[in-house]
């Protein structure tokens, strides 16, 4: 074949290979700096690919020689798998993989506003893993003592800076990128564990909150499981609303409670703050994103926003 009739087949090629993939801001500004420093990029299509391998798939195809399309490639080492939990509690993959962007990537949920009640760092949000649920770091209180400890729950087998690397079976060993191997982690007095946990950092005990964390999310839990406030609500605010106190206060998350419908596996992006203060002192937050609540999992409940307003 000669090239001209290598030429007329790569547009029907590159249509089946790359349907319905679009190229975001963040793969752009990688294929640049690439150029910039010189490299060579060369990459593989995954069936059910999401969309920031486009723009490199595409200026592959670009410079190919015509009749060395390379095949789908099998999976690689380091992906992440990525599941949507329908309500209910039955899991669906929805992707296979995320692209090895790297062997150094990071999984980071960045806030926004400066309201926000979760810990920073300059990698992977800081965090606990205990038998696979994933625990964010709260910035409050900065040492919980001894007051609202409860029993052992288990032990950090691993210390690593890069947690969103490792596998299921070292989550479910116990990881942590803040709390050094040995550190216990422990219950937290009148918390669902499924919902929060404390573990020594830096010679502190800090408190911990469940959160969804590179594809792995609230699995068959309910809302209530991974959020239990019911019935120890002090005051309930949300940005850019208002906040609610005493027995109002707890009557608004109970609508929460038992209407929210879980639609993500995955946290989606946080513009406001939902956070509830308990009788305890103790903060937990989630994020607010329109009619949707995200912490462990992305849950809808419209009602509860009437509730929260009508309660104002």
């Amino acid at each position: 074949m000669n090239d001209m009739k290598a030429l007329e087949h790569l547009a029907p090629i590159a249509d089946e290979m790359l349907a319905g993939l679009h190229a975001d801001e963040r793969m752009r500004l990688r294929v640049k700096n690439a150029a910039m420093a010189g490299r060579k990029t060369r990459r593989r299509i995954y069936t059910a690919i999401p969309a920031a391998c486009c723009a490199a798939a595409v200026l592959a195809l670009a410079v190919v020689i015509p009749g060395r399309l390379a095949p789908k490639a099998a999976l690689q080492e380091g992906v992440v798998p990525i599941a949507s939990i329908a309500a209910g509690g039955e899991q669906m993959t929805i992707g296979e993989t995320i692209a090895d962007l790297s062997g150094g990537a990071q999984v980071r949920a960045s806030s926004r506003g400066g309201q926000s009640l979760f810990a920073e760092a300059a990698g992977d949000i800081p965090m606990v893993a205990v038998g696979g649920a994933v625990y964010r770091l709260l910035e409050t209180p900065g040492d919980m003592g001894g007051a609202l400890m409860g029993g052992e729950i288990a032990a950090v087998a691993l210390h690593t800076d890069e947690p969103s690397l490792l596998s299921d079976e070292e989550f479910a060993a116990g990881a942590s990128n803040v709390a050094q191997q040995g550190a216990v982690v422990y219950e937290v007095d009148g918390i669902d564990p499924n919902t929060a946990v404390a573990a020594e950092v830096d010679g502190s005990m800090r408190l911990f909150q469940r959160v969804s964390y590179a594809g792995r999310g609230p699995g068959g839990l309910g809302l209530e499981d991974v959020f239990d406030v019911r019935g120890r609500v002090r005051s309930v605010e949300m940005t850019g609303r208002g906040e609610i106190t005493g027995s109002a206060a707890n009557e608004v998350i109970g609508v929460l409670l038992d209407r929210a419908i879980l639609v993500s596996a995955d946290e989606t992006a946080r513009r406001e703050y939902l956070t509830v203060t308990l009788e305890s002192g103790l903060k937990l937050q989630m994020g607010v994103s329109g009619d949707m609540l995200c912490g462990c999992g992305g849950w809808s409940c419209p009602e509860f926003f009437e509730a929260f307003d009508a309660a104002l």
